[in-house]
């Protein structure tokens, strides 16, 4: 008995392995082959996308460039620099750029007292934001609803909310609502918060909630009067 396999044995193993396995095989190696070229268009895609994005917004920002502190743009650069931004969340609206485009509009709406126009932006930028981008446009929006008169909704927004690294930030604001509504013990409490989890080593942050604290501390710590 031969103790290995004739040439024509191989053969036609290899065609019945074929005939069994063959189509399942190509189909496999089409799969791969196919989901590469796939992911790779999909890539250079997301690159071109990326990179048109940057370059409407590098234009907005050179728009808003030259300003001084105090100063508004005229009315034609901010015609220009709200279709810019109108662009950037209309085409592009799954980048980073088109969060940053709303919050620059929400930024001018302020400077133009238009609130209403404001939260549209800001509530924008939230529903479509990364966490950190998220945690900003939720903090400004919290701070023009209070600017509106609605501290309840001010106050929603800010509490429950694990900030991270502006956790600060948030419980500044949440002392800053609760005075407004004058309930100064809450807001003393809100400002200890504030100062006990300050991480940006800026002087002036740590200076101004003190401030705070000092004046809440001096006035009656009362809660607010509740209706029967």
């Amino acid at each position: 008995m031969a103790d290995h396999i004739t040439e024509e044995e191989q053969i036609e193993a290899l065609k019945r392995w074929w005939e069994e396995n063959g189509k399942q095989t190509m189909l496999a190696i089409a799969l791969i082959v196919g989901g590469y070229f796939g992911w790779q268009a999909w890539t250079d895609q997301n690159v071109e996308q990326a990179s048109a994005a940057s370059l409407t917004y590098q234009e907005m920002i050179d728009s808003l460039a030259g300003l001084n502190p105090g100063e508004t743009l005229s009315e034609d650069k901010q015609l220009e620099v709200n279709s810019l931004a109108d662009k950037l969340k209309t085409e592009y609206s799954d980048t980073q750029y088109a969060v940053y485009a709303a919050l620059t509009k929400a930024k001018l709406a302020v400077e133009g007292n238009d609130l209403d126009a404001a939260v549209n932006e800001l509530q924008w930028a939230m529903d479509n934001a990364d966490e950190v981008s998220e945690f900003i446009a939720r903090l400004r929006l919290a701070r023009v609803e209070a600017a509106r008169g609605d501290l309840d909704k001010a106050l929603q927004l800010v509490q429950g909310v694990d900030a991270g690294e502006m956790r600060s930030a948030f419980e500044e604001a949440k002392g800053d609502f609760y005075l407004e509504q004058g309930n100064s013990a809450a807001a003393y409490t809100a400002y200890q918060s504030a100062m006990a989890t300050e991480a940006s080593g800026d002087p002036s942050v740590r200076a101004l909630l003190e401030l705070k604290m000092g004046l809440v501390q001096s006035a009656p710590l009362e809660e607010p009067a509740t209706e029967e």
